[in-house]
C-alpha cells in the first residue's frame, strides 16, 4: 500500500462510509478531497483495477430487510477435493466469504439468504459434494457487530511496515 500518495488516502478515508446519498456524490466527496470529479472517479477506477478497492457498494442490514444468516464449516478430508468444493460453494450469490482454513474443517463461509428454507437447501447442496464429509451449521447466538474503517490519510505506512506492523 506504500504505493498510494495522499489524495488515493484521502479519497479511501472519504468512501469506505457514509457515502453521501444525493444527486452527485462523487463532486462532493472530490470537494472534500481537494480533487475534480473527474479525477475522483478516475482514481477510484485505478484503487479497484490495482485491487485496492475489491468492492464498491453498499451494505445493507440484512436483518432488517428479512434475511437470515449463518456460518458455515466444511470438513473436506482429502484437500485435493477443496479447490472444487470452493469454487461449488461460491457458485451460490447468498454466499458473501468463503475461505479455507488450516483446521480439520478445512471450508468455511458465511451464507446471507431469504430463508431459512434457502440456507438448508444450499447447505444440503453443499453436503452432496464429492469429498465432503461434513457441513456444520453455526448461526450466530448473539450480534456483536462492529464497524471497521481503514483510515489511511496521515498515517506513514512505509515506516509501519519498516516496523512490522
Amino acid at each position: 500500500m506504500n504505493d498510494l500518495d495522499a489524495v488515493d488516502r484521502k479519497i479511501l478515508d472519504n468512501i469506505q462510509s457514509g457515502f453521501p446519498v444525493c444527486e452527485r456524490p462523487f463532486l462532493l466527496i472530490a470537494g472534500k478531497v481537494g480533487i475534480g470529479e473527474e479525477e475522483l472517479i478516475g482514481r477510484i477506477e485505478s484503487l479497484k483495477a490495482r485491487k485496492i478497492i475489491r468492492r464498491f457498494g453498499a451494505v445493507f442490514d440484512s436483518r432488517k430487510l428479512g434475511y437470515v444468516s449463518t456460518l458455515v464449516a466444511v470438513r473436506i478430508p482429502d484437500s485435493g477435493h477443496l479447490p472444487a468444493v470452493a469454487r461449488e460453494v461460491g457458485r451460490f450469490p447468498e454466499v458473501t466469504h468463503n475461505y479455507e482454513r488450516e483446521n480439520r474443517f478445512n471450508l468455511w463461509f458465511t451464507l446471507i439468504a431469504a430463508s431459512q428454507e434457502r440456507i438448508h437447501e444450499i447447505l444440503d447442496r453443499v453436503s452432496s459434494l464429492p469429498g465432503v464429509a461434513e457441513v456444520k451449521d453455526l448461526p450466530a447466538e448473539a450480534l456483536y457487530k462492529i464497524k471497521v474503517d481503514f483510515k489511511t490519510a496521515g498515517r506513514d505506512l512505509e515506516a509501519e511496515e519498516e516496523d512490522g506492523r
